[in-house]
């Protein structure tokens, strides 16, 4: 996506701009299923610097043992029972010893991640604030995810901000909706402060409840 009208908008000016979308496109167009997630902000750690970066080609280029975030190994770790919900239409057992599985890296850039607060971000932002960076931005928002095109959205502690942008949701599962052609799963974020196995376990379950509605027909 451009992102150049996005950081002509009012709320962007003079702020760190970071792009996201999704991190490989190879792995996106091989993937199964394809996965969205919605997560609220991104921000630069580094208060002097200048040069703006996309988070999409620096979660690509990095291993996951180098990225070391929770965030990112439960990502993972959900992406790859997703898969396997997908083949085999059962939960893959939760694997004490992630870290040492080289095939997550390769799933980890299978997905999509973008934030709804592309500029200005800080370690944590009320909603309140996010929420103005979804009223300025919600026509863009909704470009990007009709581009990225994903059979499933998982939103990180953000569907209760987004919900009323959406056109009469249909909630039919534990945590999952149906709003304007596309599946929305309104779950925790993947940094929540829960053990990796109850994350894990919790979205994995829940996504096989609803498995017929968003597994895609093949």
């Amino acid at each position: 996506m451009n992102f150049d009208k996005w950081k002509k908008r009012d709320i962007h000016k003079g702020a760190f701009f970071i792009a996201d979308g999704i991190l490989d496109k190879g792995a996106w167009g091989k993937s199964k299923v394809k996965v969205l997630f919605l997560m609220k902000e991104a921000y630069e750690s580094d208060e002097d610097s200048t040069k703006e970066w996309n988070l999409n080609d620096y979660l690509r280029e990095t291993p996951l043992s180098s990225l070391s975030k929770t965030m990112w190994w439960s990502i993972a770790q959900w992406l790859k029972g997703i898969n396997h919900l997908h083949e085999h239409g059962n939960l893959l057992p939760f694997d004490q010893g992630f870290k040492n599985d080289p095939s997550l890296n390769e799933v980890f850039r299978s997905c999509a991640i973008i934030n709804l607060k592309k500029s200005g971000g800080i370690s944590r932002s009320s909603d309140e604030n996010i929420k103005k960076y979804v009223e300025s931005d919600w026509d863009l928002i909704w470009m990007q995810i009709e581009e990225i095109n994903p059979d499933l959205i998982i939103c990180g502690s953000t569907y209760p901000l987004i919900a009323s942008k959406l056109e009469t949701p249909k909630h039919s599962h534990e945590w999952f909706y149906e709003a304007n052609g596309y599946k929305f799963l309104d779950y925790w974020h993947p940094a929540a402060q829960w053990p990796y196995k109850i994350k894990y376990y919790s979205i994995l379950s829940a996504l096989s409840q609803s498995a017929e509605k968003w597994i895609p027909k093949t």
